[in-house]
Formats: C-alpha cells, sequence, structure tokens
C-alpha cells in the first residue's frame, strides 16, 4: 500500500542547495539560475568550506543582482585555512551543527546537494534526521581513486531523489536498491553553461592573466588522488605541468581541490610557476570557466572537467593517474599514467591533427545542456513523497539491471 503524499506548501517552496568549493559550484550554476528565476521557489545557498559569504556572492551567477544573491547566501562556517584530516574532522562537526540550525531556522522545504565531496557527510545527514527530503546530484558515476566514491554512493542512501548524469549511472543508483520512479537521468547540470559558449580572445585572456598567451593552450587542473595513500602528489603534479609545459605555450593552472593533499600540490606549482613564466596559476576562474575552456587546445589533469566537460565544447582532454579511474568519458579524452613521460605522449597524442578532428565530432555522453530545467522539475516535486524509501531487491543476478562496460582506458589496453 502506497503511503500518502506529504501536504504542498500553500507558499513558496524553500530550497537550499549546497555549495562548498568551486568543485560544486560551477555544475551547480545553472540550477542555481532557474531555481533563484522560479517564482514559486524561495533560495537559500549554504556555504563554509572554501567560501566566505562575500566571496561566494561575486561568484556565483550574473543572471541575478549581488543582492538578490546576497540575500540567498547562509554561512554555515567559516572558511578552511588547511586542509587535512584534523581540519576536516574540525570543519565537519561544525558544518553538521550549522546545517541542522539553518534548516531549521529557514523552513527549508527540499535540500539540493552535487556530487561527492567528504562534506556532504556532515551536511546531508541533519536533512535526513530533519525529515528534509534531499535531491541529489551526480549520484552512480566510479571514480576509482579518490575517497569520493564512497561519499557519493553513501549520499545515494540518504537521498530521497536522484537527478543522475547518464544512462550507467542510473543503472549503479538503482542496483544500490533506489526505487526506479526515484532515479531521473538529467544530464550532468555543468554542460549547461558550455552550450553555445563563445571561446574566450587571446587577447582578453592576456588581459585576464596578464601576460601575452602562446599557442597550444592548456587548461590544468590537477587534484589529490585522495584513494592513494602516501602518494607523491606533489611531484606527480609538478611532473604532469612540466609535461605541458613541454608540449604547449601557455598553461593555466588553477588550485587543487579541498582535500588533504592540496597544499603539497600548490606548493609544487607555485615554485614551478617562478621559475616558469608561461605556467600561470590561478586560484579559479570563475565566471571565465566557460570561455577559457572553448578556448584551449587541451585539458589536462585529473579533475572531472576534461573526463566530463570537455567533450561539450570539442576540445582533447588528458587524464592522469587513478583519480578518475572507471568513470565514463567521451571519446576525446587520452588516458595517462602517472609521471612526465607518460602525460608528454598522451599530450602528444591529443594536440596532433587526427585527435583534435577526431574530438571536433564528439558527443558528450552526460547530455546536451539540458539538464538544470529538468533538475527543477524533479526540487519542485520532491516535498511531496513519502519520508519512507523502499529498498529495491534484486532476486537474481539476472534480473539486476545491466551496468554498462565502460570504456576500456588507454592505460588499461597497454597492461594487456
Amino acid at each position: 500500500m502506497n503511503e500518502p503524499l506529504a501536504t504542498p506548501s500553500t507558499g513558496p517552496l524553500t530550497v537550499a542547495v549546497f555549495v562548498g568549493t568551486r568543485a560544486d559550484l560551477g555544475p551547480l550554476s545553472p540550477v542555481l539560475e532557474q531555481l533563484q528565476a522560479a517564482d514559486d521557489v524561495t533560495l537559500r545557498v549554504l556555504t563554509g568550506v572554501m567560501y566566505a559569504a562575500g566571496d561566494l556572492v561575486a561568484a556565483l551567477p550574473t543572471s541575478a543582482s549581488e543582492d538578490d544573491w546576497r540575500t540567498a547566501v547562509v554561512p554555515l562556517a567559516d572558511p578552511m585555512s588547511e586542509v587535512t584530516v584534523e581540519a576536516q574532522l574540525e570543519q565537519g562537526a561544525v558544518l553538521a551543527r550549522a546545517a541542522g540550525q539553518a534548516l531549521r531556522r529557514h523552513e527549508v522545504d527540499v535540500l539540493v546537494v552535487l556530487g561527492d565531496r567528504w562534506e556532504l557527510l556532515y551536511v546531508v545527514p541533519p536533512a535526513v534526521l530533519l525529515g528534509v527530503p534531499v535531491v541529489h546530484l551526480h549520484g552512480g558515476e566510479v571514480t576509482e581513486g579518490a575517497l569520493d566514491e564512497r561519499v557519493r554512493h553513501a549520499v545515494t542512501k540518504l537521498g530521497d531523489q536522484h537527478c543522475v548524469a547518464s544512462e550507467d549511472a542510473a543503472a549503479r543508483v538503482r542496483q544500490l536498491g533506489e526505487p526506479a520512479d526515484r532515479v531521473h537521468v538529467t544530464g550532468a547540470p555543468g554542460l549547461d553553461r558550455l552550450a553555445g559558449v563563445a571561446p574566450i580572445s587571446d587577447a582578453e585572456l592576456g588581459n585576464l592573466l596578464g601576460s601575452t598567451v602562446e599557442r597550444p593552450l592548456a587548461l590544468f587542473t590537477y587534484h589529490p588522488p585522495t584513494a592513494q595513500s602516501g602518494a607523491p602528489v606533489g611531484e606527480w603534479a609538478r611532473e604532469a605541468a612540466e609535461a605541458a609545459l613541454a608540449t604547449c605555450g601557455t598553461v593555466v593552472a588553477t588550485h587543487p581541490g579541498m582535500d588533504e593533499g592540496r597544499d603539497e600540490i600548490l606548493d609544487a606549482l607555485t615554485g614551478l610557476a617562478a621559475r616558469e613564466p608561461r605556467l600561470r596559476l590561478v586560484a579559479a576562474l570563475g565566471r571565465d570557466y566557460p570561455r577559457v575552456l572553448a578556448a584551449a587546445d587541451v585539458v589536462v589533469g585529473n579533475s572531472s572537467s576534461g573526463v566530463i566537460e570537455a567533450a561539450t565544447v570539442h576540445v582533447p582532454a588528458v587524464d592522469i593517474g587513478e583519480r578518475q579511474r572507471g568513470r565514463l568519458r567521451g571519446d576525446n579524452v587520452v588516458h595517462a599514467a602517472e609521471g612526465r613521460v607518460a602525460v608528454e605522449a598522451a599530450l602528444r597524442t591529443a594536440l596532433g591533427e587526427r585527435w583534435r578532428e577526431h574530438s571536433a565530432h564528439v558527443t558528450n555522453p552526460y547530455g546536451t545542456g539540458t539538464a538544470s530545467a529538468r533538475i527543477l522539475a524533479i526540487v519542485r516535486t520532491a516535498a511531496l513523497g513519502p519520508r519512507a524509501k523502499h529498498f529495491v531487491d534484486m532476486v537474481s543476478a539476472e534480473s539486476a539491471p545491466a551496468v554498462p562496460h565502460r570504456r576500456r582506458t588507454t592505460n588499461e589496453e597497454e597492461e594487456e
């Protein structure tokens, strides 16, 4: 017997979206724009890992005024000054307490979270305890080289509605026992901001960076591969950047994510940038990111931007190491093992005429740039669902939904 639906609120729906770092903000920006523009939604943007309230307001989309965003932003904690396990545990405790208080104070009807960041382990449970439905974006994906994978699957079990980016992700979420009517293939919302984007000109980019742009142009991001304890992440990041410098004229490198190992990577890249002016190290590209991505000749590193987003603007990508292992990727991606030699060889392939021509015609498996409108529709109905969630048992392997085989990486093929 089905449980009765909750009684809908007579006033606007209050929706909270958690934005911890730029890893959340980029793909969430189109969703935030949709929610902010909706007449029947009151938006609250929770933050408290990378951003102070004013910094987040300045980074949010320009579709709304800074005054509107300032009203919406709710800081849960001061930004972190260092990223160690001890600091994460301390920050997490503050986030959990503040999230619970904010959800009650603002009478939040629905909480929206994205992905797999460690801070979600502290932000989502208060919503579950308070009976606030959770809409989870980008569940069901695989990143075998990062702690993020465990967090992503944990949030799936705490979530009420799942807006996934691809069919293989949907199959995994169902495999975790989630009812099929709670799983929605919307595509990746971060692609919405890339649809029809115009590349930034070399002159504009030069003004932004404060230096002349030389081609080929590489966009570089290297994050700590958190599943590999004790890895020499600073050395790996430096060698990858050196490979990019050996094959490209200008390398625009953004800071690593807020994980343990960040400081080691940042120190290595800062030292290299001091010796090599063609490496332009910036904290983040913010609102300029879509146009810079579209203008790049290659994306290199171990970020999801190369695996998920680069295909939409038909830019070749080099994915390094284990962090993104197992994740669905477009046919524009070349895989490389860690180390300068391997990365340089992969870059020469990606920058070659044959691969560039191939990348110009790829289809992005994560969607067509229409995800945020679909997500808005699901958020609007999320508060109406029953709190109880039934686990769907799989009687046998034959009756289980098939998970599509992922495309093997170049590295795996070479190992066989």
